[in-house]
């Protein structure tokens, strides 16, 4: 596992602020993929009204380092829980960088190599810099590795229905990951004025809404993304992915579940949310 956290280049590189010809210099330094994968992944964001506000708040010396010492404490205890889920050490590439807005976290793959990408900007325009949060960040991120190398992460997503089943089954797989390697099957970062305590009292509910909507041909992204929600709560879809793959858990080993069709998923989530 091979760590990178670029936050002292990005202070030197931007100490007079953003600059989009520095910036593709800065990202050719990491990788010579890096920049092309980044602007092409945000080439339908307004860069002026929509991106770089977020680069330019995110170039704060004070703000950057405090990012920075959390991500290296858990980076220093990132092993004590990995054999839990990975056979020996994982062959990723963990880097901490400034992207374009493209997510506080990226599963992704950069020369060759199965990568985690931080995006700087986006973990301090959602507060998520402090110590709890970079980790569940990071862990889930590495779940959805996990699940790359295990089994079947990338379902087609040609259809409204198809998209919202692959969106809830790989996000499902990657909170029971998160869970796994931070040891503790109640901890979600979204758990803030009784965020966790609603998603249990309304399961029913969400699930029976979530399987309307993709019988009706309906769009999901309530359920997902800190600038959607459903009924006033954001994020709802982390929770219900992770207790349907929970309640697969108990018929299926982790490895099968991770391995799943698109027919099958669809059939056991149809289960899973008629049941009382």
């Amino acid at each position: 596992m091979k760590v990178i956290n670029t936050c002292e280049k990005i202070k030197t590189e931007f100490k007079n602020g953003f600059d989009m010809s520095l910036w593709k210099k800065y990202a050719h330094s990491i990788s010579k993929e890096l920049a092309a994968k980044c602007e092409n992944d945000a080439k339908n964001y307004d860069f002026n009204n929509n991106v770089l506000p977020v680069l330019e708040e995110a170039l704060n010396e004070e703000k950057i380092n405090i990012v920075s010492q959390n991500f290296q404490t858990v980076i220093d205890t990132l092993n004590d829980n990995l054999s839990e889920l990975f056979d020996n050490e994982p062959d990723i590439n963990i880097i901490l960088y400034l992207g374009l807005c493209n997510g506080a976290g990226w599963a992704t793959t950069l020369d060759g190599k199965n990568t985690v990408l931080l995006g700087l900007e986006k973990i301090i325009e959602l507060d998520w810099g402090d110590e709890n949060n970079m980790r569940a960040l990071i862990l889930h991120e590495i779940g959805h590795l996990w699940h790359e190398m295990n089994g079947n992460l990338h379902i087609p997503e040609y259809t409204k229905r198809r998209k919202g089943i692959a969106q809830l089954y790989c996000e499902g797989i990657a909170m029971v990951c998160e869970h796994i390697l931070c040891g503790d099957d109640q901890f979600y970062h979204q758990n803030k004025d009784g965020w966790l305590e609603w998603c249990y009292e309304n399961e029913n509910d969400i699930k029976r809404e979530y399987l309307r909507r993709l019988d009706a041909r309906e769009s999901v992204q309530d359920f997902f993304g800190d600038w959607c929600a459903y009924k006033g709560h954001s994020d709802v879809g982390y929770f219900l992915g992770c207790q349907f793959i929970e309640s697969l858990i108990k018929i299926y080993s982790f490895k099968e579940i991770a391995n799943f069709s698109y027919r099958k998923i669809n059939k056991e989530f149809k289960k899973y949310a008629c049941r009382v």
